[in-house]
């Protein structure tokens, strides 16, 4: 195993698709991937009093459920890595236009400021000028999913155009390589390709050493994904390598009886 294993990634990858992870089973993976007990008790803690989980009994015999905020954010990374593969096997078709958000917020909100900058730039999208973010993708649903509908989406301007002109550069190829450099994100991928070269297949049965192995697998999946604007093919040159390492993520996953969720 190569990439550093965190309690809170440990954590999350333990939840099951109902948002509840066993005690018993946080712990015993935990020390298979070299993480003590109290080291993954005091993680608990952090993220209870961060309002990320809430811990339902004490011990082993307890559990540890997402909260409603952490389970928008779940909900996100769900949606995102959906659209990555319907996006590989092209059942997603760029429509040709570019999506611009602006904002302008006063300084005495200077924490919206700020939520909106993050979570634009986690959707990928690039900054063209300060407060104002440019993405061939349409994020109208996933804005609405991480800031809902209070005052801060409200303070956005949205705006289209088939046209982007970038220091004078208007090919839609260059322009993307302009404002999301290639090497980038083929770095990004490159921890995760190590992770797949490494993977061992344990035994069906063994549910701890199956998600001892899937844990860091989805930790460099998840790395990758966070730094990967996810362009329509249309703006990479092909064949392009994340697409293929994507897929064989999803080929490993499933022979470790994972489920994409």
């Amino acid at each position: 195993m190569s990439i550093a294993i965190s309690p809170r990634t440990l954590i999350e990858g333990c939840f099951r698709a109902d948002g509840v992870a066993p005690l018993d089973v946080v712990y015993d993976v935990g020390l298979a991937l070299g993480l003590t007990e109290q080291t993954v008790r005091l993680a608990i803690r952090r993220m209870q009093a961060a309002g990320e989980l809430k811990q339902i009994g004490r011990g082993r015999a307890g559990r540890v459920e997402r909260t409603s905020e952490s389970e928008a954010s779940a909900r996100l990374d769900d949606r995102l890595l959906r659209f990555a593969f319907a996006q590989d096997d092209g059942d997603v078709v760029w429509d040709g236009r570019w999506r611009m958000y602006g904002f302008s917020v006063p300084e005495s909100a200077r924490s919206e400021r700020d939520a909106l900058r993050a979570t634009l730039q986690r959707l990928g999208a690039s900054v063209l000028i300060p407060g104002l973010y440019v993405t061939p993708h349409d994020l109208g649903e996933e804005l609405s999913l991480l800031l809902g509908e209070g005052e801060t989406p409200r303070r956005l301007i949205v705006a289209e155009s088939d046209r982007l002109s970038v220091g004078g550069v208007t090919d839609a190829q260059m322009v993307a390589e302009r404002l999301w450099p290639a090497s980038g994100t083929l770095a990004a991928y490159e921890p995760l390709e190590r992770e797949l070269s490494a993977s061992v297949i344990p035994s069906p049965d063994d549910q701890v050493m199956t998600l001892a192995a899937a844990i860091p697998l989805r930790e460099a999946f998840g790395q990758a994904l966070a730094a990967d604007p996810l362009l329509p093919p249309e703006l990479r040159t092909k064949p392009w390598r994340p697409s293929e390492v994507r897929r064989r993520f999803l080929s490993v996953w499933s022979a470790l009886g994972q489920n994409i969720d």
